[in-house]
């Protein structure tokens, strides 16, 4: 099955219907995939990203077409915005805790413990690069130079899309799970419920002993197991689907929650930066309550389909 959101046949569709109903045109260079559009006498560019495999495995960004691109993530108007929040995972938290948005406890090197579950996160990674775990404790757990422990928490999986301090585009997905029946591995439940075949998601081994099981355990009848906690994960149904749940939860406490962390947010981004314009993501984990646990910051996100309507109304001021 091909990812939704590194399809570009998703983000060629989008942009041609905007075109369509504004009375907008395009062009493309073929070797570049840089794309001008042009309206009311304007032409905007927009710059292409493209995914590939990096060597450990997991994808990776780049602005032209090279050997070994695998996908395509989207066009922004501009190349490269970066800002401290939306790079560094702990400057994120310390920002998220002084302006008041729930975030999961944390540890570093000589920090003081965490009484849960915990993850070990690498400060400056992308994609999960270097994330293990969850542990029971993080007494047993070796951390290196620039890792930190962060309270392992359950719940739906939250990725949002701003175009400044807007939020538009909301992905939520339930942590995925396999349900028991007596006679499977947890194993192979898993790799029966695999969109990518032979793609197997890593450190699914310490997520099986958190909850008093081996990955060749015999799961009982009706039991439900989580089967992995991450975003970039083969078994995240959003990867393959449209999961935009935004129109939905506009006015719900989801969407409360999101509205505020975007005026939060876009305020950090520096004023020589946000001219124009700027694209960010926020993830983060809704748990059993209702209450949003915010993770990270990125900026230069690949894009949900979903987003172009919203940014290219706001830079041709089209009504949304």
């Amino acid at each position: 099955m091909l990812p939704f959101k590194r399809n570009y046949l998703q983000h060629a569709l989008a942009v041609s219907r905007w075109l369509g109903q504004h009375g907008a045109s395009a062009g493309i260079n073929p070797a570049t995939y840089v794309m001008d559009i042009r309206l009311g006498g304007r032409t905007v560019r927009f710059f292409p990203q493209f995914s590939t495999l990096a060597s450990d495995g997991l994808p990776a960004f780049f602005p032209e077409l090279i050997d070994g691109v695998s996908g395509f993530v989207g066009w922004l108007p501009y190349f490269n915005k970066r800002w401290p929040i939306a790079q560094d995972k702990l400057a994120f938290k310390l920002f998220a805790r002084a302006q008041g948005l729930r975030t999961p406890a944390w540890s570093g090197l000589n920090g003081p413990g965490i009484d849960r579950p915990v993850l070990v996160k690498r400060q400056l990674s992308t994609f999960g690069r270097g994330m293990s775990g969850p542990f029971l404790t993080g007494g047993d757990t070796v951390l290196g130079t620039g890792d930190y422990l962060e309270a392992f928490i359950t719940g739906r999986i939250i990725k949002a899309w701003y175009w400044n301090s807007t939020p538009i585009v909301v992905e939520a997905a339930h942590m995925p799970t396999v349900t028991g029946d007596g006679a499977s591995s947890l194993r192979t439940l898993i790799a029966a419920n695999l969109k990518e075949r032979g793609i197997w998601p890593d450190g699914l081994d310490a997520l099986a002993r958190l909850q008093g099981l081996e990955l060749d355990t015999i799961v009982p009848t009706g039991n439900a197991v989580l089967s992995d906690y991450r975003y970039m994960s083969p078994l995240n149904p959003t990867h393959h689907v449209d999961h935009n749940v935004w129109p939905a939860a506009r006015n719900s406490a989801l969407g409360t929650q999101l509205l505020s962390a975007g005026e939060v947010c876009a305020a950090a981004i520096p004023g020589d930066v946000r001219g124009g314009g700027t694209m960010f993501s926020l993830d983060g984990i809704e748990d059993a309550e209702g209450r949003l646990w915010f993770l990270e910051a990125n900026c230069n996100p690949q894009l949900h389909p979903a987003c172009y309507a919203w940014m290219l109304n706001a830079i041709f001021e089209r009504k949304h």
